[in-house]
């Protein structure tokens, strides 16, 4: 006959509604600010991308539908 462990400390739900302080960080701002940097670069060199494949698509595109129209 094996008995169960008790869950640790940690674990245990006491029904108080303490919560534990949180120390922010200090480089958070720092490191957001630079995640964000990141994000905008790629989202700028993705529009970039599209742009540049939709005028490459949309020319021969147009000159086609030129030529099927005559």
């Amino acid at each position: 006959m094996s008995s169960n462990p008790s869950p640790p400390e940690s674990l245990v739900h006491t029904g108080s509604s303490r919560r534990t302080a949180v120390s922010p960080d200090p480089d958070f701002d720092v490191l957001w600010a630079a995640w964000q940097a990141r994000g905008a670069a790629h989202d700028r060199a993705v529009r970039r991308r599209l742009v540049i494949l939709a005028v490459t698509l949309a020319i021969p595109a147009a000159i086609l539908y030129g030529i099927w129209l005559r």
